[in-house]
This record gives structure tokens, C-alpha cells and sequence, in this order.
């Protein structure tokens, strides 16, 4: 029974060693994003990006059109 109870006595020691040990700061405010700004700003980014794509898109199908007038008169 005594050896029971120096083990238990034992590990609970070690617990509350560790338990109280140093511990990582976890929360620091670089850490800490808001996902929902992150979010809309790749939205927002995207949707500019898609613009841009397709103004250069329009203006290769412009110059394609009038190389093809050109072309047939």
C-alpha cells in the first residue's frame, strides 16, 4: 500500500510540474486574423484580377476583329 501511495503521490507531482511549467504564449496579436477580412480581400482581389483578364481579353478580340476586316476588304 505504501508503494501505491508513493506513486500515485509520485505522479501527481510530476502533473502538476509539468502543468505549471512554462507554457507557450499562444494568443499574440500578429497571430490573431480575422479570416472574414482575409477572405473578402482575396474576393475583392480576385474580382479585380478578373476584370483586368477580361479588359485584356476584350482588347485582343478587338484587334483580332479589325486584323480580319482589314483582311477581307
Amino acid at each position: 500500500m505504501k508503494k501505491h501511495n508513493t506513486l500515485i503521490l509520485c505522479s501527481l507531482i510530476s502533473l502538476l510540474l509539468l502543468a505549471c511549467g512554462e507554457s507557450q504564449d499562444k494568443s499574440s496579436a500578429k497571430a490573431i486574423e480575422n479570416p472574414v477580412d482575409t477572405y473578402l480581400d482575396s474576393r475583392v482581389s480576385a474580382m479585380d484580377m478578373a476584370k483586368e483578364s477580361v479588359k485584356e481579353s476584350n482588347k485582343q478580340v478587338e484587334k483580332q476583329n479589325k486584323a480580319m476586316e482589314a483582311l477581307t476588304k
